[in-house]
């Protein structure tokens, strides 16, 4: 049974061992729980991560990120820096193929040159063969999935026997294309993918661009790059929301202390007001008894 086979088998069994496990159990992948399981993306190809022994269970994801502990048990952080440091050390990739590319390129005076093989008929033909069994293959796959998901396990078992033999057949076709005309060569231009840092041909036959789009170690940092993408647009949506709530409360306790000088100014003014029309009633006082007393005197 192929790696990839095995590795889809149990994902299927680990999804009815999870239903009596818990979110916090150490053998539940806390990736999955809060995205994806980034080993489950690149199986079978050059950027394969090794398997992933946890179980992934997309009931256990939902109890977790409804759970009073969602987001508060450093999941989410571990997950992210994982995914950067992935992105971390693919673009340093990429960086050494463009710098690659541009050195082939001033070496011979024309951009983006390497020396690639001639595709005669022959070869062309045998690149279809491939192009079909990798067709094949992924829609095996799926069936598997399918099969699994409802519970029809033999059927899965089955269709597993079947990819093993496409798998077969696929990689002999492969040996022979890298042996059809070995020492013919012609000159082919060259991009970098800034996606995942295959090497393209541009003017390559559609299908063959179409298969590498929709690949698996394309299709895998594709989504690892959409998530990081989401991830720094929530983080800033969030800074944003937090700096208008601080602007918001500054500017209410600005208003309050406004407020309050205001209402301690009019206590102060009333004060004084109240001290002055108080002095002006005993000065009048004084003065009428004074005008009172001179009259008693001249009366006398």
């Amino acid at each position: 049974m192929t790696d990839m086979a095995r590795q889809l088998l149990e994902e299927l069994m680990n999804q009815y061992q999870g239903t009596s496990k818990d979110f916090r159990d150490s053998d539940v992948c806390k990736d999955h729980l809060v995205n994806f399981c980034p080993n489950l993306l690149f199986t079978n190809t050059k950027a394969d991560l090794g398997s992933c022994e946890l179980i992934h269970d997309d009931r256990l994801s939902t109890e977790y990120k409804s759970s009073s502990d969602y987001k508060r048990l450093g999941y989410e952080e571990s997950f992210y820096n994982r995914l950067h440091n992935l992105l971390s050390d693919l673009d340093r990739k990429i960086r050494r193929a463009f710098e690659r590319v541009s050195t082939e390129a001033d070496d011979k005076n024309n951009n983006h040159i390497f020396s690639m093989q001639v595709i005669n008929p022959e070869k062309e033909e045998n690149q279809e063969s491939v192009i079909l069994l990798e067709e094949k293959i992924k829609t095996i796959l799926e069936n598997i999935e399918n099969a699994g998901e409802e519970g029809r396990i033999e059927e899965a078992k089955s269709l597993t026997e079947q990819l093993e033999n496409l798998k077969t057949e696929l990689k002999a076709a492969q040996e022979k294309a890298n042996t059809i005309n070995p020492m013919f060569k012609n000159e082919k231009k060259l991009e970098v993918c800034d996606v995942c840092g295959a090497f393209l041909v541009p003017d390559d036959d559609t299908r063959r661009l179409d298969a590498h789009i929709e690949g698996k170690q394309h299709q895998g940092y594709l989504k690892i790059r959409e998530a990081l993408a989401e991830h720094k647009k929530t983080f800033e949506r969030g800074a944003r929301r937090i700096s208008k709530e601080r602007k918001s409360s500054s500017g209410s306790r600005y208003q309050r202390s406004i407020s309050r000088e205001r209402t301690s100014s009019r206590r102060r003014y009333s004060r004084s007001r109240s001290k002055e029309r108080s002095s002006s009633k005993s000065r009048n006082k004084y003065k009428e008894r004074s005008r009172y007393r001179s009259r008693e005197r001249y009366n006398r």
